[in-house]
């Protein structure tokens, strides 16, 4: 019988408060061949939160199935977002359109 390897688990305490913690989650999408489309890094937009962004999807379900995360890190079908630190790691989109206001023309 082949047992499951155990799910590595995330600890948010660490010296780099805001992403160290998920070096082990980018290192492994990393190793399964997704590209880092931001750098190799986190960029922050104007509001301070933290983006690393991947050329391709994140394997959501690789991901549930490889790592512990604690009540602060959320999965989505797209993410993988940090509540606590402001940060989440994506599918990097590109340069968004800017959006016009309500009364702009």
């Amino acid at each position: 019988m082949v047992t499951a390897p155990e799910k590595v688990r995330i600890l948010t305490d660490l010296a780099d408060f805001r992403t160290a913690h998920l070096q082990p989650v980018i290192d492994f999408l990393k190793a399964q061949g997704n590209e880092p489309a931001t750098g190799d890094q986190f960029y922050y937009n104007r509001d301070g939160y933290g983006i690393y962004g991947f050329r391709q999807p994140l394997d959501v379900a690789a991901l549930r199935a490889r790592f512990d995360f604690p009540p602060s890190i959320h999965l989505t079908a797209t993410s993988v977002q940090d509540t606590r630190h402001f940060v989440a790691i994506t599918q990097d989109q590109g340069p968004q359109p800017v959006r016009r206001l309500s009364f702009e023309e």
